[in-house]
């Protein structure tokens, strides 16, 4: 009799961690799944939550830089080609910003960035093809926009002409439709001269233009679902 009863708790052991472990791989929904999911749980745009110390990492202290930088005249990608140069890529506006550039040590000669911009204005190319890669913008289309990105990288800290705190000054891109852009300076080499490693787990963008549409550029929003603006 025991012996029937041990047999008998074994298999029920076996079909309660079989029904389980079902459960668990059903709702293991893949990759692509789960995006679509997230985009559609809060619109999937939480910049200041992406762009915070936290998401840098815990116990990092102050920030060795903090600065703010404020840039004119820059161009945004869209999805699509461009109608007015078919068959190169959508730059649709033209815009300006203040960036926030905090960088924290995350290790001996390693970083976490926060980069973002605020107080964003944009100025849509009339005709030019939308940023969600479908239809040709209307006439006086602006907006505002804001976001940011979220980096990584390697580096020995060796500030040039760039104060580590404070405002560093005003800077026109002076970009074309190309994206040909002689003003634009690349802010990590003015503190990391010879950085490696580069990488953005997160980066995001929203541009509101009113009656006109809102768009969503960020790495976790899929172009079917990131909106347009015309």
């Amino acid at each position: 009799m025991k012996k029937i009863t041990g047999i008998l708790f074994f298999v029920l052991v076996l079909f309660t961690t079989f029904f389980y472990s079902t459960i668990a791989i059903a709702d293991d929904k893949p990759d692509q799944e789960r995006r679509n999911d997230d985009r559609h749980n809060g619109s999937n745009f939480n910049s200041e939550k992406q762009l915070s110390k936290s998401a840098c990492g815990e116990r990092l202290g102050n920030p060795v830089i903090d600065v703010t930088q404020k840039v004119k005249n820059d161009v945004d990608s869209g999805f699509g080609t461009s109608a007015y140069f078919p068959g190169e890529a959508n730059y649709w506006n033209v815009e300006s910003y203040i960036r926030h550039i905090k960088v924290w040590s995350t290790g001996e000669e390693t970083w976490c960035a926060t980069v973002a911009y605020d107080g964003g204005r944009f100025n849509a190319f009339y005709k030019q093809t939308g940023p969600g890669g479908t239809g040709l913008i209307g006439p006086d289309v602006n907006g505002e926009m804001r976001g940011g990105y979220r980096a990584t990288f390697s580096g020995t800290l060796t500030p040039g002409s760039w104060s580590t705190h404070g405002n560093v000054g005003t800077f026109d891109y002076d970009c074309d439709l190309h994206a040909n852009c002689p003003g634009r300076v690349n802010w990590v080499t003015q503190y990391f001269p010879s950085y490696s490693a580069f990488d953005q787990p997160w980066w995001g963008w929203i541009y509101k233009a009113g009656s006109h549409g809102t768009w969503i550029n960020a790495i976790d929003v899929l172009p079917a679902v990131s909106g347009n603006i015309l």
